[in-house]
């Protein structure tokens, strides 16, 4: 195993990054063509053992500095955990932040990498036979674009063997936000044994239209697909009942794309509802699809994931 993490392990680094809070451990990981960077955190100097918990979040670019993100905004959430624990709130957390596909500097096509790893391929099947199922059977449906798949057999294998811990429902969880809040809530439905709890911030329900897609990188107005949403709310519906024993978070915003999530997120609740799953959903008035509005929310949402 450990000649394994020999050949996965690019670099490690320890970033005297501009923090409020906390300190950062910075790791470069293999993952296909690209080096896969993963960011460390920790809040305060924690002592691993059974009660801490560990968090996965995708599109870590944006979590903590301006500067990493595609778009020059960031969640900041290391001034999530310093009011928290100004608040004395002390949790026992390590954060691992995720880059997503899109690089920051990359090529154009980089923008519509993210999308492609993130959509739920086990959603593929719920589509209407057609040219739409079998562009997305073809372009997305891949072993080498499917995120769950590379955090259980490649990120969670390195993490136990770095903390000396087993990594399960009991410690782990996951967050994301937009398609990486839909990523969040696939990779518990498909692996339900590693997940505990799961934050979808701002989930986006509603897909793009493939003339959307294909504009994305110069075009950022997005309308939504009928057909994706739902495909995406059958495949919840079909599962929903793995996601007894788990604590789930949604909310969305009134602004901008967030002014879409509306009907598609009441659709969920209401299969969420009927099945008795513990869930928690918001909506936040004025809230647009923009980082600081996610960074805002971060620390309720995570003491209410938390919470006994």
């Amino acid at each position: 195993m450990k000649n394994l993490f020999f050949l996965l392990i690019i670099s490690i680094n320890f970033v005297d990054a501009e923090l409020s809070f906390g300190s950062i451990e910075e790791i470069f990981i293999a993952n296909g063509e690209h080096n896969r960077k993963i960011q460390i955190y920790y809040p305060t100097d924690v002592v691993i053992n059974e009660k801490t918990k560990f968090i996965i979040m995708n599109d870590g670019e944006e979590l903590f500095q301006e500067k990493d993100s595609w778009n020059g905004g960031a969640w900041n959430i290391d001034d999530s955990f310093k009011k928290l624990y100004q608040d004395g709130v002390n949790l026992n957390i390590v954060v691992i932040a995720l880059d997503s596909a899109k690089r920051s500097k990359g090529k154009i096509i980089d923008e519509t990498r993210r999308y492609v790893e993130y959509f739920p391929n086990e959603a593929i099947e719920f589509f209407e036979e057609g040219i739409k199922k079998n562009t997305y059977s073809y372009f997305i449906d891949k072993k080498e674009l499917n995120y769950p798949y590379f955090l259980i057999n490649t990120v969670i294998p390195y993490l136990e063997e770095k903390f000396n811990t087993q990594l399960n429902q009991s410690n782990l969880g996951i967050i994301g936000a937009s398609m990486g809040g839909l990523s969040a809530l696939n990779t518990m439905l498909e692996y339900p044994d590693y997940f505990g709890f799961a934050g979808c911030i701002s989930t986006h329900w509603v897909g793009i239209k493939p003339s959307e897609y294909l504009l994305l990188p110069i075009r950022r107005k997005i309308t939504g697909d009928k057909e994706t949403t739902e495909a995406i709310r059958k495949y919840i519906d079909s599962n929903v009942l793995i996601l007894n024993n788990k604590r789930i978070y949604f909310d969305h915003g009134t602004v901008g794309l967030d002014s879409l999530y509306g009907p598609p997120q009441e659709d969920i609740n209401k299969i969420f509802e009927d099945n008795d799953i513990d869930f928690r959903s918001k909506v936040f008035l004025d809230h647009g699809h923009e980082t600081n509005f996610f960074g805002a929310r971060f620390g309720s949402l995570l003491v209410y994931l938390l919470e006994e």
